[in-house]
Order: structure tokens, then sequence, then C-alpha cells
């Protein structure tokens, strides 16, 4: 698991900013903690995933529950940012792909279920970021006060730079709008999630295209070497986390391929104890791991390096 400047860029650079000044305080974000990352996106979530997400934050830890909006649970403790996912660059199969002016076959294993969108086609992005800002309204209703309320936007990998900056900027643009409405609480800090394409995100923040960074990064499909090295995606995404001060997730998966083994090329799958291994690789935050690819549904959660993270907000201040 194509680029184009005009209005809503300047007002998404705009907006950012205002962002920026309203939340990026002196001195916030400066203390050492570690981050809790639980997600369920598959169905409701488990009670032994809140359990686990309660009790990090009691510890003091930041707190990230990453849900499908269709589950919605019950209003959160304080302490627990809400992060709500969104099919992205796919759309389901039916009412929902209809509403888009095309979609192709995904060419995968959700191709019974999902369709491809073009997100460089400026009438799918608005109708995405439509999605996006009417599920941040919805989060912002149930989540407590002072949290984050952010976006998990999929299938974002068919996008260049240029065109990861465009849908983020234009989301946070339109936020912007719907604050002034009074769509959005004045005060609900919202943001956005960097998931996969590390290298594509990176050269975004290289070229300071997104007008804020993102809140964490996921990348999916983490695996080791037979030396215990992590694969080069996953490196890079550590990379963006040491430089930016962000939170970084790995996703792995027992059905993921880790290696070839040995003189007969035995195949060597992702085990629980090579996702605990991961979480401590340098400036990983945490690593979930599930039995199967087809099914989201984490069962084993652990916690890496605790992160001295950037204050809510910051533009592109990645400099290590």
């Amino acid at each position: 698991m194509a680029p184009r400047i005009g209005t809503l860029a300047a007002l998404a650079v705009c907006g950012a900013l205002a962002i920026g000044t309203l939340y990026a305080l002196p001195g916030e974000a400066q203390e050492l903690k570690k981050q809790y990352w639980a997600t369920s996106l598959s169905r409701s979530v488990d009670d032994v995933v809140l359990q686990g997400l309660y009790k990090a934050v009691a510890r003091g830890e930041v707190g990230w529950l990453d849900i499908d909006p269709s589950h919605l649970i019950l209003p959160l403790r304080p302490g627990i940012n809400l992060i709500l996912y969104h099919v992205g660059g796919n759309c389901y199969i039916g009412d929902d792909c209809d509403r888009f002016p095309d979609s192709q076959s995904t060419g995968d294993r959700w191709g019974s279920t999902e369709r491809a969108v073009d997100l460089g086609d400026p009438e799918v992005r608005r109708i995405v970021v439509e999605d996006l800002v009417a599920i941040v309204r919805r989060g912002d209703e149930i989540a407590p006060e002072g949290a984050i309320v952010g976006v998990h936007l999929d299938n974002v990998h068919r996008l260049d730079a240029q065109g990861l900056a465009d849908i983020f900027n234009e989301f946070l643009s339109a936020v912007e709008v719907a604050r002034q409405q009074g769509g959005i609480s004045k005060g609900r800090k919202i943001g956005y999630v960097a998931k996969n394409s590390p290298s594509r995100f990176k050269q975004a923040l290289d070229e300071h295209l997104l007008t804020a960074l993102p809140l964490y990064q996921i990348n999916e499909n983490a695996r080791l070497d037979a030396d215990g090295v992590l694969d080069r995606q996953s490196q890079t995404a550590a990379d963006i986390g040491r430089r930016c001060r962000i939170p970084v997730f790995l996703k792995t998966f027992g059905s993921d391929v880790a290696f070839k083994s040995g003189r007969d090329d035995t195949t060597v799958y992702v085990t629980q104890s090579m996702a605990r291994q991961m979480a401590q690789a340098p400036d990983i935050s945490g690593v979930a791991w599930s039995a199967d690819e087809s099914r989201y549904r984490p069962t084993l959660f652990v916690q890496g390096w605790p992160l001295r993270q950037a204050p809510f907000g910051s533009a592109n201040r990645c400099d290590g």
C-alpha cells in the first residue's frame, strides 16, 4: 500500500503564514517526547488500541489516533490528536467514483473495490479538497480542546513533488476559508500527514514547495535486510524526520518480504521481532505491524526515539 500556480496557491501561502503566526509560539514543542501512533483504518477502533494510546498519553507522550472517519468514535480524551483517513488518489467503486470526471483501474490488489483518479487534475483536486475539509469539520467537533486535527491522504504515490505541494497547499488554503466562514473552530490546529513517497516529500520540502510541514511522515512496507538495515525509502523518511523535527512512523506487514536468505534463496518475511528492531533505528518514532497487508489492522505498536518536535505550522524548517 501536476503543478499549477494561481489564486489558490497564493491563498495557500497566506493561510499557511497565518497558521505559523498563530501557533509557532516561543518555546513551544521544545521538550523531548516520545510519540505514540495508533492506527486503525479498516473498521472501528479496538478497545485495546485505545487503551494503549490512553496509557501513552497518561505517561506524558504525544498521542496520534489515525482512523477512517466513517468509523468515528466517541469524543476523545484530552491529549490525543485526531488524524482522519481519505482514500485520496483512489476512489471507491460506485457513487464515490461517479463524482469524478474520470477514473482508471488501479492495477493492484485494491482494483476490485477502488479505482485511481488523477490528483493532477484541478477538478479532481477540488472534489478531494472539499472532502478533506468536510471530514476536518467533523473531526473538529469531537477532538479534545487543544488537539490537532489532521488528514491522512492516501494513494499520492503517482504525484511528483510539485503535485504533492499542490494538493496539500490547496487543502490548507481551503481550511482557512472554512475557518473564516465559521465552519471550523478559529483556534483549531489543522494539518496533514505525509504518506509514503518520502523522496518526493523530501524534494518538496527541500525546494520549499510546501507552505507548512507535515504533522508526521508514514512509510509503508518497511523492511530490514539480512544485516538489519532499513530499506532506502524508510531511511529517507528518517532523514526527513531528523531534519524537519517531525515524527516518522513505519508500517510493516507479516506479508512483506524482507530478504532472501541462504543458498536456497529462502524467503524471509517481516516478523514482529523485526518491527521492534525497526523502531530502534535512529529518528524512527514508532512502528506498526500487521499480519497481512490486505487487512490494515495493526496488532503491534512499538515506540521508537523521542523527538523534540518543530512548532506547529512551521513552514519548511528542515535545516537539521
